[in-house]
């Protein structure tokens, strides 16, 4: 299968070659760093079956693809040329906190392939020695294990040769400063545990192989030397002079500074997670294993990373985060399979048999997720059950796993080292996230979609549904028509640039793009209540149809800024009554989007919620149909 026009089509998606500023992938995502990330083109997204999500999270614009990102990673950078200037419109800065997980999940995610197959190749050698198959003692086993333990010892260098592309700095020179803090001279004088001095300053004896968080602060201190090293050195000498006092400056700091004070960072991030595993672990890794499928959802899962490789490289098992994305993707896997048995649509029951494979056997639940659990809603209820449920298993017996890798059927030797074996404790955890999901996903149920819905709504095309078209559906049916509030254009909820309204977690219902600053109340009701920043407003309609109405993306953030309340809570409201008053006009200078959500907040006490208008729409033409 050839990859060449859909990484054409996503080169075009996010704003061209000109827009990208770095692109790194992991298991199922693209994860881009945009100069401008307005320049995306949602509506390209929602058309193409090939991308399942998009998600604009802690710093990077991430569109998941599946199982062959690898393949679409590689032909994209074949026709790109990465550039690492900055442009001159002016967009706002992430958050810090958003910084942050980007550096981390942009350092980490390339190096993940390499630690996970080095990590089994370890556990493999050691499969073979239990059954006698290869003797620790040959040669043979002596070269095997050195290859593998190559990927964990010189660990710093991969992620700071990472974390140099994330700071805009020369990965090379990173490269050798990372190396020059696992040189076998500077073991030798850890080794020996003499005093140690540079210039007079007494220098930390302090192992750096297989560590995480000092490669990554070194780099960051690398990069505003390197800056400010080649900003003063003249240009006739800078070729030789400018990365040699780079690495003059920077590695000394790294050894005496930077470096020990990771290091006791580290440790102490390492020591309160085993505390909190010996002592409430019980507790903990269940809460934790039934919020890891919304973590994952907002791709900010890969952040928890860190800490597995802490723990693997200090304390040799990881009793936390690995143990939560096995309850996780087990029950995502166990899900699926469930909405493939029940569901009478048979594209959907394809679908979700697919996807449930890939979860189970690699631990590859994007397919899943996003293609059937969190289209559908309730199954991701069912996950969280049998994850809590499996999680407060394995916290009871202190499942551990051995190796970072993503867990699943053929990552099940992850969980066996020399000293310990913890297999049957997680064939066991598997076994009961899988079995609970499968029988609460049967309970809980879920909407299955006719056919022409599915193949529309859940490929993410444009919908276009009436109630005449659901005649026999719905025949002998109440039906509630809901105006629209707002004059302008109509789109799927599904095309809003937030997870939060368009995976459908809190209602179904439509968005519309305002052509005015007036919203109306769409019928007779009260005005149940009223953000104090004008930004929404919650309504309930005699008919007993519950609204939420949400006026643009992030726009409590202006905190009643450009928004006029002309209602209160608890007040009466007739049909057409203006509510609130917005600045348009305003809210596009800012760059804010003004996309307004009309969410039916109740829509599980109804049959279903359909959207029947598209294109222009003025405050008095129909948008949703509740069939009660």
């Amino acid at each position: 299968m050839s990859y060449i026009n859909l990484a054409k089509d996503i080169i075009n998606i996010v704003g061209g070659d000109k827009n990208i500023k770095s692109l790194v992938h992991c298991s199922t995502r693209l994860r881009f760093v945009l100069i401008d990330v307005n320049l995306v083109e949602q509506e390209k997204i929602d058309k193409n079956p090939k991308i399942l999500s998009a998600l604009n999270k802690g710093g990077q614009f991430q569109l998941v693809i599946g199982n062959d990102v690898d393949k679409v990673y590689d032909e994209i950078m074949k026709l790109v040329h990465l550039t690492l200037t900055k442009s001159n419109n002016e967009v706002p800065s992430p958050s810090l906190v958003n910084k942050v997980l980007s550096i981390i999940t942009g350092s980490i995610a390339p190096v993940i392939p390499l630690l996970a197959g080095a990590g089994m190749g370890k556990v493999l050698l050691i499969i073979l020695n239990m059954f006698g198959i290869l003797d620790k003692s040959s040669q043979t086993y002596y070269m095997l294990n050195f290859i593998f333990d190559t990927g964990f010892y010189f660990m710093p260098v991969f992620i700071g040769f990472s974390a140099a592309k994330m700071f805009n700095c020369n990965q090379y020179l990173a490269a050798f400063v990372c190396l020059a803090m696992l040189s076998p001279n500077w073991d030798a004088l850890v080794k020996a545990g003499n005093p140690v001095y540079f210039l007079d300053i007494p220098v930390a004896l302090v192992k750096y192989s297989s560590q995480l968080i000092p490669a990554l602060l070194t780099v960051w201190v690398m990069s505003y030397i390197e800056k400010v090293v080649y900003k003063y050195t003249p240009d006739m000498v800078k070729v030789f002079l400018a990365p040699l006092l780079v690495v003059v400056i920077t590695t000394p700091i790294a050894l005496t500074a930077v470096g020990p004070m990771a290091n006791f960072f580290s440790q102490v991030v390492a020591n309160v997670v085993m505390f909190m595993y010996e002592h409430i672990g019980f507790i903990a890794v269940p809460i934790l294993a039934a919020l890891y499928p919304w973590l994952v959802s907002i791709g900010i899962h890969k952040a928890l990373s860190p800490i597995t490789i802490l723990l693997v490289e200090q304390k040799g098992f990881d009793p936390i985060v690995r143990v939560i994305a096995l309850c996780s993707n087990m029950s995502q896997a166990a899900a699926s399979l469930a909405v493939s048995i029940k569901s009478k649509d048979k594209e959907l029951k394809q679908v979700a048999f697919s996807a449930s494979a890939t979860a189970f056997l690699g631990g590859i639940t994007e397919p899943a997720m996003y293609g059937v659990n969190l289209k559908l809603k309730k199954p991701m209820y069912a996950c969280m059950v049998g994850g809590a449920v499996a999680g407060l298993f394995a916290g009871i017996v202190k499942l551990k796993a051995f190796v970072y890798a993503t867990p699943g059927l053929l990552s099940l030797p992850m969980w066996i080292s020399a000293e310990d074996n913890q297999l049957m404790y997680a064939i066991m955890t598997l076994l009961i996230a899988s079995i609970v999901t499968f029988i609460a996903t049967f309970l809980i149920g879920f909407d299955d979609p006719v056919t022409d819905t599915f193949n529309s709504y859940y490929k993410n095309t444009e919908t276009s549904t009436s109630v005449e078209n659901n005649n026999l559906e719905y025949k002998d049916k109440k039906v509630i028509s809901i105006k629209s509030p707002i004059k302008g254009k109509i789109i799927n909820l599904n095309k809003v640039n937030d997870d939060t309204f368009s995976s459908g977690i809190i209602g179904k219902g439509v968005a519309v793009i305002p052509s005015d600053g007036v919203l109306r109340s769409p019928d007779e009701g009260v005005v149940s209540s009223i953000f104090h920043s004008a930004h929404a407003i919650n309504i309930s309609l005699d008919s007993g149809i519950e609204l939420l109405i949400h006026i643009g993306i992030d726009t409590v953030g202006l905190n009643g800024k450009y928004f006029t309340n002309r209602v209160e809570k608890g007040q009466k409201i007739h049909k057409d009554d203006v509510l609130i008053e917005f600045d348009l006009e305003a809210l596009k200078q800012e760059g804010i989007d003004p996309t307004t959500m009309i969410i039916v907040t109740n829509s599980d006490d109804y049959l279903d919620v359909i959207c029947v208008s598209q294109g222009v729409v003025d405050d008095d033409k129909t948008i949703l149909t509740i069939v009660k």
